[in-house]
């Protein structure tokens, strides 16, 4: 199994191996890690581990709680990725199956974008609600009739009813009335270097997806 660890840690040299003995001696495997911003003495890295369960996810958190200066910010358990360059392949996917480039789109978007749920959502002038068009699985039953807001990309929280709160990210497609919507249970927020390159996403694969959207 593989977990997502948003950590916080002091820019300083040594920092960063500090925390990888602390997942070792946990017996975590680190499979990648993605410094997403370094700020006023401070870096934010995911850090993706592989672990045998729950259990023995929460003994490598405990190990890092108890490096000096580093913060755990958020964790999920993503899909397992595709290897290699993952949003590219699901791009490819996409356009070789013009007849169904929804459905490929969203069932492909939790393994190659690091997200638990994907679906597809329309847009009208004038209207502030997005009208739900396809989903993926794991997506929330409750999700049309939920979405509102301005269409661009953007971030926010769904609070599906029963359900932990989901950190959502809403990126239109250009060239077409559609959006992406993004999915993370547990609240995991998206960062805004995750974000941007979900905007360069969208960029591409909205042409290709204009001549066959809804009017």
């Amino acid at each position: 199994m593989l977990a997502r660890i948003r950590l916080r840690v002091p820019d300083r040299p040594g920092s960063l191996g500090r925390v990888a003995s602390a997942i070792g001696t946990a017996s975590g495997d680190i499979a990648g890690v993605d410094v997403l911003a370094t700020e006023a003495g401070s870096a934010l890295d995911d850090v993706v581990v592989r672990v045998r369960d729950v259990g023995h996810l929460d003994a490598v958190l405990t190990a890092l709680t108890g490096v000096p200066g580093v913060g755990v910010d958020g964790v999920h358990h993503p899909v397992p990725p595709v290897p290699g360059h993952a949003d590219l392949q699901l791009v490819a996917q996409v356009l070789a199956q013009p007849g169904r480039s929804l459905q490929t789109l969203v069932d492909g978007a939790p393994a190659a974008l690091g997200v638990d749920w994907a679906a597809i959502v329309h847009t009208e002038i004038g209207r502030d609600e997005l009208d739900v068009v396809a989903t993926g699985s794991g997506a929330p039953a409750a999700l049309a009739g939920t979405l509102v807001g301005p269409f661009r990309l953007r971030t926010f929280r769904l609070e599906p009813a029963g359900g932990p709160p989901h950190a959502a990210a809403l990126v239109p497609l250009e060239g077409c009335p559609l959006g992406l919507l993004l999915g993370r249970a547990g609240g995991l927020e998206f960062h805004s270097r995750e974000l941007w390159r979900l905007g360069q996403l969208g960029a591409v694969v909205g042409p290709c997806l204009a001549v066959s959207a809804p009017a």
